[in-house]
């Protein structure tokens, strides 16, 4: 376990050995490339984590960065790299508040997946529900609560349900993060909404074990809070895409980021 201390550990790594463990959202990608492309430099490092058994990473925090990066050709991606056994990491769950569709098309997609079915309840009994395994999520509407579940009750969730219940409404809604799941809260901060989507806690064992397998969590749901985390690097896009060999982009990133100490130019 390292010391919470420590300077991060920041590194040049392959692009190809970035694995998102999340979905990219396809309504941001082109546009935080072109970004990328015309700011030319990477302000915030993606935060990645070795995949045990494996020489590649999986990236907790960034994901959009990096696809992004990736769609750019660039071949080499400065990334700090952290460990779930860290002092302080730690992993939430994201809501989804939905809007810019309506609800009839939301209810209408969500119930035609996978026979999906909903419940009406309070939050207090939908937030029971979903912390005792007897619902899938739970959605919070102007009119009230309802669970998500299956026509033979409610089995354990998993990412591939979690996963067929976002894709409900991904890339047909605009969806914004949350982490308040009353509705009367967020009405003022998201006047077209029209739910708000509740997921189970995820545990990093089924995000390593997912991404392992070929898998990726839905977009969204997953909230790293990460310690002594890099800062306002801006790192020169050209570098990373530069013909360069993997070692002198590493030589290079090392003399840079020592400057960049030396003058305070880097926030932890």
């Amino acid at each position: 376990m390292r010391d919470s201390t420590a300077l991060p550990d920041l590194r040049m790594l392959p692009s190809k050995l970035l694995i998102p463990h999340e979905d990219s959202d396809p309504r941001r990608l082109s546009n935080l490339a072109e970004r990328l492309r015309q700011d030319g430099y990477l302000k915030h490092p993606p935060i990645s984590a070795a995949i045990p058994g494996t020489d590649q990473f999986v990236v907790l925090d960034g994901a959009n960065r990096s696809m992004a990066m990736i769609l750019l050709d660039i071949p080499h991606i400065v990334t700090q790299i952290v460990s779930y056994g860290d002092p302080g990491l730690s992993l939430d769950t994201w809501h989804h508040v939905i809007s810019g569709m309506s609800l009839e098309e939301f209810e209408a997609a969500l119930l035609a997946t996978d026979d999906l079915e909903t419940e009406p309840c309070t939050l207090l009994e939908a937030r029971e529900a979903l912390a005792t395994n007897n619902a899938l999520a739970y959605i919070a509407l102007k009119e009230g609560v309802r669970i998500v579940c299956g026509p033979q009750g409610c089995p354990d969730p998993n990412i591939e349900i979690l996963s067929e219940i976002v894709n409900a409404y991904r890339g047909r809604a605009d969806i914004f993060r949350a982490s308040n799941d009353v509705w009367e809260l967020q009405e003022p901060f998201y006047p077209g909404m029209i739910a708000i989507v509740v997921f189970p806690r995820i545990m990093p064992s089924d995000i390593l074990t997912t991404v392992k397998n070929g898998g990726r969590v839905p977009s969204g749901i997953t909230r790293h809070i990460i310690p002594n985390r890099a800062l306002n690097i801006n790192i020169p896009m050209d570098v990373m895409a530069a013909d360069w060999g993997l070692a002198k982009k590493q030589a290079w990133l090392h003399e840079w980021l020592m400057d960049k100490m030396a003058s305070n130019s880097i926030r932890f």
